[in-house]
């Protein structure tokens, strides 16, 4: 087989783990040309490192790996590359999430390739199975864990006893969440993710603005004690489901029983759940962090290229507007916040109330479009409540809450 000339736009954690999968595999996938910023940073010497995006153009080369957190430089690139009609293999969700109508546009015009598994779930091969396995079947809905650093925060809170502060140090220290984790814990990186795959299941752009999210950042210690008192967990899941009058979405942190499948997704892995309407319910689950699951993903959509795969965008109708606003229908929670009459501003079909240590915690439904309002004004928690857990159950648990507080 004749060389492909390979171009890599970054050399952080998920392009260390491509280099070193590529030098194991085979040789022929290893770079020509390596483009990274920080001039001054210490790299491995048996490399050769280049500064210059004009250095990969310049070979003509036939991939483009696009592995760069900076989404106004991977736009420039990733557009450029679609542009000379290059084949190009990206893992960012931020630039996909802003602009897939266009990337999507400029592969039709030009004929260049895009494919972006490690941008969502990084090991699961979701977004490849929505293009293939599902091709010909009408998907119900897409549900998921989609955070390997707030998954595995929310792991060592409920397996371990540490405090949300411990758990974020530890998660820190082992990689798992950055310096500055806020596009972690507060679900951002989640928003962009499920953006990517409501257009892969539903043939949508819906847009990351449009997806109400809150995230973990305000749980309480009272939101996880309630849930070990249920024998449940709290987990930060991404939802979306389509139906006659639309799509909906959104991204909780959720109150889940054991028999859910998703109960037993611990630390860094992900997990997605696909129900459609003739493969009905599949679940996949894998490592949706670190550099060579990242990596290795990477390394799939190269070799797929090679042989030939693309996305079809099958869910798409090219002759109607891409764009789709999501329905706002009420989502069943547990609301805390420090005034009862926001509480009852904003809770809609109350079942059960009650007021503990100066909050007032109420079940009944919320619209996704208060959450980020809700976000902003703070002291304020959200966590969605599956419809087995009735109100008489929180209140037995809030009751077992109250006496082992009065134990003490």
């Amino acid at each position: 087989m004749m060389t492909k000339r390979i171009g890599l736009f970054g050399f952080g954690v998920v392009g260390q783990g491509y280099y070193q999968i590529a030098k194991k595999q085979k040789e022929q996938w290893v770079p020509d040309t390596i483009v990274v910023k920080d001039q001054k940073k210490r790299r491995p010497s048996d490399i050769k490192f280049s500064y210059t995006a004009k250095d990969v153009f310049d070979k003509n080369p036939d991939y483009i790996l696009e592995l760069i957190s900076d989404e106004k430089e991977a736009y420039e690139y990733v557009t450029e590359a679609l542009k000379r009609g290059i084949t190009v293999i990206s893992a960012n969700k931020k630039l996909l999430s802003a602009h897939l109508p266009e990337l999507i546009s400029l592969q039709k015009v030009f004929g260049g390739k895009l494919l972006y598994e490690a941008a969502a779930a990084a090991g699961i091969p979701v977004i490849t199975n929505l293009e293939t396995h599902f091709e010909e079947d009408t998907i119900i809905s897409l549900e998921g864990i989609l955070n390997g650093s707030s998954n595995y925060i929310l792991s060592r809170i409920f397996n371990n006893g540490l405090s949300f502060e411990e758990a974020l140090r530890m998660a820190q220290q082992k990689g798992f969440a950055e310096s500055d984790p806020s596009f972690d814990i507060n679900g951002s990186d989640v928003s962009s993710k499920l953006n990517i795959l409501i257009l892969h299941a539903f043939g949508k752009f819906v847009g990351q603005e449009q997806i109400a999210t809150f995230g973990i950042q305000h749980l309480g210690d009272v939101e996880i004690n309630l849930a070990k008192a249920l024998g449940l967990k709290i987990k930060l899941m991404a939802k979306a489901d389509k139906d006659y009058r639309g799509i909906s979405a959104q991204i909780l942190p959720t109150f889940v029983e054991e028999s859910n499948s998703f109960f037993g997704v611990e630390n860094e892995y992900n997990a997605v759940k696909i129900v459609s309407e003739h493969l009905q319910e599949q679940f996949y689950l894998g490592k949706g962090a670190g550099s060579l699951p990242t990596g290795a993903a990477v390394y799939g959509d190269l070799i797929k290229a090679r042989n030939g795969f693309s996305y079809n965008y099958s869910k798409v109708n090219f002759d109607k507007p891409l764009d789709e606003k999501l329905l706002n229908l009420g989502v069943r929670v547990l609301f805390r916040s420090k005034s009862l009459e926001q509480n009852d501003s904003v809770v809609f079909s109350p079942e059960y109330s009650i007021h503990l240590d100066g909050y007032y915690y109420t079940v009944g439904k919320v619209k996704p479009k208060n959450f980020s309002r809700l976000n902003e004004e703070g002291g304020v928690s959200i966590v969605a409540l599956p419809d087995s857990v009735s109100a008489e159950d929180v209140d037995y648990a809030f009751r077992e809450i109250q006496k082992s507080v009065e134990v003490v």
